[in-house]
């Protein structure tokens, strides 16, 4: 059907019973569920095994914008990278700088005054304020088991 693959002939294509394939060529295929999603995947081979990945839903993904992905994976591969690996480095890489997108700083001036760094925002307290935080502090990690979040 590859080459008389638009957007209107996807989009016609309607649910079944079970899975099936709508080859766009050179392992690119448009699979549709039974409950009418349409999804579309690269069968690719690597490493002597075969695999698949995802490259989004159709019609947020475009036929077009599939095909674009499907050669960037392709020239991937020819590289020597098997994509799904890449995609999950990328993954990875993604997640730990989320992890550090929410870690903060403290840094405590010599008159001791502390200032909350974080991302988005940053809090400044006097040196009173600050004895006074760190004094309630104190007092909570002193109660132990008291603390809300240990109820």
């Amino acid at each position: 059907m590859d080459a008389n693959l638009d957007s209107k002939a996807l989009a016609a294509l309607g649910p079944k019973d079970k899975p099936y394939k709508v080859g766009a060529g050179s392992g690119l295929f448009l699979e549709v569920t039974p409950n009418g999603s349409k999804l579309w995947r690269l069968k690719y081979r690597f490493g002597g095994k075969e695999n698949k990945i995802s490259l989004g839903a159709f019609p947020s993904v475009s036929l077009e914008q599939a095909r674009k992905a499907r050669d960037e994976a392709r020239a991937t591969i020819q590289a020597g990278i098997d994509p799904s690996a890449l995609r999950k480095a990328e993954r990875a890489e993604r997640s730990k700088n989320r992890a550090h997108a929410k870690a903060f700083r403290l840094v405590m001036s010599l008159d001791h005054a502390l200032t909350i760094e974080t991302p988005k925002q940053i809090l400044s307290l006097s040196p009173s304020q600050t004895v006074a935080v760190r004094a309630f502090l104190l007092a909570v990690e002193s109660e132990g088991s008291g603390h809300a979040a240990n109820r």
